[in-house]
């Protein structure tokens, strides 16, 4: 196979060689490049090529592709006219500005300087030759514009003309005897043809180059069986196991098999054509069907490549349409007898316009075009449907796409038309339908898989977990999930071009054509609402201007939390604030750069805003009041990112203050959404606004026999011993009451933060109950209620309660006692 491979190389290089030399020869006898032309020149040449579009389209032989290009150039000279007119307009200008700046002429008999008199006789005349050189352009767009709209004129009333004649109906007896008739001198005339392209062949094989019409022909067969077969081998092994996971692969190896199809029977059909007209021997009617045919196979390769890749009917993994194995194995023949059939039906009719048969002829042909193509597609359809019932015999079927039923049923009634039409002699249109079926299917079909192909290209070289998604997180520092929008809306920019250069796809086959899309564009270039002028170019910009806007605020954001504020005395919430701040700003000047971009003036913002504060006058009081508060809360900071706020059931941390509320964390690591017009409408307790400092209260009941000195001593020793208390302001414990039956005692310290009290609050109360207990110090304990009543009552299970008796003594009490 290596060998086979250098052997084709080293034949299309052979082949290629004459071109490449002649290529050579027309690049060294070419003259030098010609020097820039002038405004002058531009605008003769335009005029020129205007005068010869303007006679091509008086011809009367002139056909449906001549108006189309000439169509073509005459939108050609309308933007070459006005981007001529453009240049000069500046010119134009700078003249007039020149002549503004000399004044006007004096009043007569006023004397004025003789160099300034020349100085405006010479700004004068350059502006009046500017001037004349803008209308002349101005003119020649005009008239160019004028042209093409004669020329779509003409090739609408052409179309309506073709598919409006009526001929003999099937029904008729004349529509079978007339081509009867006619069949002796269309019959003379076709063996006339065969036997020039008989003598043309007999030709090539003895005049021309036996080695080169045998290597050609060979090369040709083996490039259209076994290279196809082996190419498609590799495409499926390289898509299986080279290919990252995913459904790339299928999409990759769908447009694999289908180019795999189009260019190896392709080329080989070019290779047989070069064999075969190696040194010019074919004669011009024979090398034009011969050019035809070469172009024929290799639209009809790739319609069958294409429907055969699709349909994918051995394989059900690879398949992209949302197809069933039954339906797929069904349709698998159906690619091919397509791609045949237009082979056959082009052929014949470019033989019938070549040999000129008869009328009846081509309405015969044009009738069978219009019978096979139909019957095919209804059976596609029939098929599909029938299908499409079976998957749903147990239950409801499942719901197709709407565009999907939408297309079928626009099938079913072309084909119906093209059916009645046939019926009524209308040949021409019924053919016409036939034909417009198909490629418009062909056209789906193509800008299907392309759109898939991009679709799964984004999707995995943007994907969270793509290739692409660690470098681009390193370098830029972006979200992964920002790598996944970008990939949507980059996917969604070319799949909307697909869809366009679908559109004038299935446009031009459809009896319309690329310059009217060209012209409905350039309706639409411009659009005015309420005296705003909106084009679709200043639209792009402005939405280009509104990312990098963002981008470029989003990066200074990052530099300013990162590298600069850090660099700096200023706290952690201050630091928050202000890079919020600056997002916010920076947004608003990005919206307005964008909106002026788009063409809108300050005043129309104006009314804009005016039309916005209406909405926001009934409806977004709430969203208003809670920004216009996020705004103050930033900008007066009562409360920042990390301070611990008290509102209402809510007690946390702020963590984020939003354009519109404010992140509270919670105890529980719960957040609360609180809105930003409450910090300004309701108290707020800011735990570590002024002062950061935490205070530890402990209040603990002693018996009224404890000694207060020594409970005092303690509670102290335990607060200077914890590393969180600070020295200042110093720890104190007071006697706040004593009542009948305990001393109540205050216990007051402070600590760096008002989060630690919660801990040293629990750490203090272990180490003083432990140390009153090593010091044999009871804690209160409840008394025990006893209620007698006369008679004895019997001993309570149980030991006794605490008497007085059994406290130790006090430092103050009486030794005697």
């Amino acid at each position: 196979m290596r060998t086979l491979r250098i052997l084709f190389i080293a034949l299309l290089v052979a082949t290629s060689g004459p071109v490449f030399a002649q290529s050579d020869d027309d690049s060294t006898a070419s003259p030098a490049p010609a020097a820039v032309a002038t405004p002058a020149q531009q605008l003769d040449d335009l005029r020129g090529q205007l005068d010869q579009v303007e006679k091509a389209m008086k011809d009367d032989q002139i056909t449906d592709g001549k108006i189309d290009d000439l169509r073509g150039k005459a939108t050609d000279i309308v933007s070459s006219a006005q981007a001529v007119s453009g240049t000069l307009r500046s010119s134009r200008d700078a003249a007039k500005a020149r002549l503004d700046q000399l004044g006007p002429a004096p009043a007569a008999g006023a004397k004025e300087a003789p160099e300034l008199a020349a100085s405006r006789k010479d700004a004068t005349k350059a502006f009046n030759a500017v001037d004349a050189q803008v209308k002349q352009a101005d003119g020649i767009a005009l008239e160019a514009q004028q042209t093409s709209g004669q020329l779509a004129d003409l090739r609408r009333i052409r179309f309506q003309q073709t598919i409006s004649q009526r001929t003999n109906s099937p029904l008729s007896r004349a529509f079978w005897s007339d081509p009867a008739q006619a069949f002796p001198r269309d019959s003379s005339n076709l063996r006339d043809f065969g036997n020039q392209v008989k003598t043309d062949l007999v030709g090539s094989w003895t005049q021309g180059n036996r080695t080169a019409l045998v290597t050609c022909v060979l090369f040709g067969l083996l490039l259209m069986t076994a290279v196809r077969f082996y190419i498609e081998h590799r495409v499926r092994h390289l898509t299986a196991n080279r290919m990252p996971p995913g459904r790339l692969r299928r999409s990759a190896l769908i447009l694999g098999i289908a180019l795999t199809s189009t260019l190896t029977t392709g080329l080989g059909t070019q290779l047989l054509y070069l064999g075969i007209n190696w040194n010019d021997t074919l004669s011009h009617d024979t090398d034009e069907m011969a050019r035809h045919v070469v172009s024929l196979v290799f639209f009809s390769a790739f319609v069958a490549g294409l429907g055969r890749a699709l349909i994918s009917a051995k394989r059900p993994s690879w398949r992209l349409p949302a197809l069933a194995d039954e339906t797929a194995m069904q349709l698998r023949r159906f690619p091919m007898a397509f791609s045949l059939a237009i082979v056959l039906f082009r052929f014949l009719e470019d033989l019938n316009r070549t040999i000129g048969t008869s009328l009846a002829a081509t309405v015969m042909t044009s009738s069978v075009q219009a019978v096979v193509l139909t019957v095919l597609a209804a059976l596609v359809l029939i098929r599909l449907g029938r299908t499409h019932r079976a998957e749903g015999e147990d239950e409801a079927p499942p719901s197709r796409p709407v565009w999907t039923s939408v297309l079928i049923a626009a099938a079913w009634i072309a084909i119906v038309a093209a059916w009645v039409g046939l019926l009524l002699g209308y040949v021409s249109f019924a053919a016409f339908m036939a034909g417009r079926v198909v490629w418009i299917t062909i056209v789906i079909a193509a800008t299907y898989l392309a759109m898939r192909l991009v679709d799964d290209l984004f999707e995995t070289l943007l994907s969270e977990k793509g290739p692409m998604s660690a470098r681009a997180q390193a370098v830029f520092g972006t979200h992964p999930r920002l790598l996944d929008q970008a990939g949507v809306l980059l996917s969604g920019v070319v799949r909307l071009g697909l869809f366009l250069l679908g559109l004038s796809a299935a446009a031009a086959g459809a009896g319309g054509s690329v310059p009217d899309l060209l012209e409905l564009g350039g309706k639409l270039q411009s659009l005015k609402i309420y005296n705003v002028e909106l084009k679709p170019d200043q639209i792009l910009t402005a939405i280009g201007l509104f990312f990098v806007g963002l981008l470029a605020v989003r990066t200074a954001k990052n530099w300013l939390a990162d590298q600069y504020l850090p660099r700096t005395n200023l706290d952690p919430g201050m630091r928050s604030s202000l890079t919020t701040l600056l997002g916010y700003v920076g947004v608003v000047v990005v919206v307005a750069i964008a909106l002026l971009a788009m063409g809108l003036s300050v005043q129309n913002v104006a009314w804009v805003a005016s039309a916005l504060s209406v909405g926001i006058g009934f409806g977004l009081q709430a969203i208003v009041q809670n920004f216009i508060c996020g705004l103050i809360l930033l900008a007066e900071r009562p409360v920042k990112v990390g301070d611990w706020v008290v509102l209402d059931d809510a007690e946390g941390d702020i963590r984020r203050i939003n354009v519109r509320a404010t992140e509270i964390q919670v105890g529980d690591r719960s957040t609360i959404i609180v809105p930003n017009s409450s910090f300004i409408t309701k108290p707020v307790r800011n735990m570590t606004m002024a002062n950061p400092q935490g205070r530890v209260q402990i209040k603990m009941p002693m018996p009224l026999d404890s000694d207060p000195v020594d409970v005092r001593s303690h509670m102290l020793e335990a607060m200077g011993a914890h590393n969180a208390v600070q020295e200042s302001p110093a720890p104190s414990v007071t006697l706040d009451g004593i009542d009948r039956t305990a001393m109540m005692f205050v216990a007051t310290c402070y600590v760096g933060s008002p989060r630690d009290v919660g801990n040293v609050k629990s750490d203090l109360l272990f180490d003083i109950i432990a140390r009153l207990r090593g010091a044999d110090i009871p804690l209160l304990r409840p008394q025990d209620l006893v209620l007698r009543s006369g008679g004895a009552m019997p001993e309570m299970p149980g030991p006794p309660g605490p008497t007085a008796a059994g406290a130790p003594k006090a430092s103050t009490d009486d030794p005697a006692g």
